[in-house]
């Protein structure tokens, strides 16, 4: 891993931030509103809708398509492994494990944040967050894949602003980013270290 410091260092610098955060406000009801009166803005949630979406299954598509371009398959099936393997845990921790888990406008009432509908938000099934999952496991692929500083460094900015617009939206708990990060990271290494010895077995 020494390799891919310049990713999994600031990973787990988040993480212990969150950690952190989160022990000085261990009621997870009261961290959601400190931290939504403290960011909350109508433009900041725009940006973080665009953000959103890079923890969706088009972006690890357009990885996948950009590998069999260049007839790099085992890149590709890498990716191609990761996501559907995600999929799966993320739906039976959602689902089977820890069901429902009410998300944050489920407990929280509108009158106690700045957003002006809830809509469209999401109400139970919050425990992992799938799209910070996704993210986690795309970028962190990227990472192992590619030793340049700059790449690394990011995507693990864009793997962290994923979960932190599922916080900014209100459809995810702190608690849930975090175990979504941990999933991701932890499902990404997993897939690389058996496609390594794969490759491996397969040269000899």
């Amino acid at each position: 891993m020494k390799q891919h410091t310049y990713f999994f260092i600031p990973a787990v610098l988040f993480l212990a931030s969150c950690g952190i955060f989160l022990s000085v406000h261990p009621d997870k009801t009261a961290a959601q509103l400190a931290l939504h009166h403290f960011w909350y803005s109508e433009t900041g949630a725009m940006m973080m809708q665009l953000i959103t979406q890079w923890g969706e299954a088009y972006l690890f598509l357009a990885v996948i398509a950009l590998g069999v371009y260049h007839k790099r398959w085992m890149f590709s099936a890498s990716f191609a492994v990761t996501g559907i393997l995600t999929s799966v845990v993320v739906q039976v921790l959602k689902k089977a494990v820890f069901a429902p888990s009410p998300r944050p406008m489920a407990v929280l009432t509108l009158d106690q944040t700045l957003l002006t509908t809830t809509a469209d938000l999401p109400m139970a099934f919050a425990f992992p967050s799938g799209h910070t999952t996704a993210a986690f496991a795309l970028f962190t692929l990227l990472a192992l894949h590619y030793k340049r500083p700059a790449i690394q460094i990011t995507a693990v900015v864009a793997a962290c602003l994923v979960a932190v617009s599922r916080v900014y939206l209100m459809v995810h708990w702190l608690t849930d980013v975090m175990a979504g990060a941990v999933v991701g990271m932890t499902l990404a290494v997993l897939v690389h270290a058996l496609a390594k010895v794969w490759v491996k077995k397969k040269a000899t």
